[in-house]
């Protein structure tokens, strides 16, 4: 078989990831007729149908499916070589696909995008702030903004700094329910449940006395992040939450750590790319936001 020319998968995995050939078009710059050749032409030299097609819907066959998966890491080190070749030595350019959590993002990235692009004036930043786990490689994410342990090894991630999460309430809650003075007395209070991450429903805390694991029962369980953090300011119980994304409202009072000899295990915060090294512009942001995050810690301890 002869070798499949790089045109020819891209539209494909365009047209996967956008839903259909108009809106892969428009990421491509093309029109749709040309977009459908290019995937036609991909089947005839595979030899295999990729795509069941009707005039209202589009979905994968099974073939399809497979070389979607087989082929969307090889695109993303394809490009990410493409990037890297054109950048080379020089100030990093083009568009920049960061993605991070709703409440980190709010309070520890978006503050500090504006000053990055004047640094870098040949860069675009593409920014998706969401607390679904992001597919780096399938939505070509560039750097992905993590915060906890690193689960997959096919990624390369930066520390970027160090976290850990902790028990929190607002001042207001614990006048109400009194503070719990042991991991046990947690049973009887309103806890805050996330099940945006895997482990949301089992509390897992670490202290002189080893490991404790809690079920939380409360009243309201949400998979937003945001969500849990904001009423947990409110009053409305006990949060499990990063330190990271806490620290604002710990600072300002608005929160008070609960059983404070009591946290989750040491972590970070990570800029997870999809290919080593990183690209240039990947690894600017990795930079910049280490020399912006080090000046606030110093800041703070200063204070303190």
């Amino acid at each position: 078989m002869q070798r499949v020319p790089f045109n020819l998968v891209e539209a494909f995995s365009a047209v996967v990831e956008q839903g259909g050939f108009a809106r892969a078009a428009a990421t491509l710059n093309m029109t749709p007729s040309s977009v459908s050749r290019l995937v036609k032409a991909l089947e005839q030299q595979l030899g295999v149908r990729l795509l069941n097609r009707t005039t209202r819907a589009m979905s994968l066959t099974e073939a399809g499916q497979r070389f979607h998966a087989d082929s969307a890491a090889a695109l993303a080190q394809l490009h990410g070589a493409c990037e890297r070749a054109a950048e080379g030595a020089a100030e990093p350019q083009g568009t920049l696909r960061v993605s991070a959590p709703v409440a980190f993002g709010r309070t520890h990235l978006v503050p500090h995008l504006a000053a990055f692009m004047m640094r870098y004036p040949q860069l675009r930043v593409d920014l998706l702030i969401t607390d679904r786990l992001v597919d780096i490689v399938a939505e070509r994410i560039h750097v992905a903004i993590r915060i906890g342990r690193l689960d997959d090894s096919t990624l390369v991630g930066r520390k970027l700094l160090p976290n850990r999460r902790i028990l929190a309430a607002a001042p207001a809650y614990v006048a109400r329910h009194g503070m719990p003075a042991t991991v046990a007395e947690l049973e009887r209070h309103e806890c805050l449940v996330s099940t945006a991450n895997h482990d949301g429903e089992v509390w897992k805390l670490h202290g002189d006395e080893g490991e404790r694991a809690v079920r939380p029962r409360g009243r309201v369980r949400s998979d937003n992040g945001d969500a849990v953090h904001r009423l947990a300011v409110d009053g409305m119980g006990i949060c499990f939450r990063s330190a990271v994304s806490l620290e604002e409202d710990l600072c300002a009072g608005r929160l008070v750590q609960v059983l404070p000899a009591w946290t989750g295990k040491e972590s970070g915060v990570y800029a997870m790319a999809p290919s080593r090294p990183m690209s240039p512009a990947a690894r600017a942001l990795a930079d910049f936001l280490v020399e912006r995050w080090s000046g606030a810690e110093a800041a703070v301890s200063q204070a303190g």
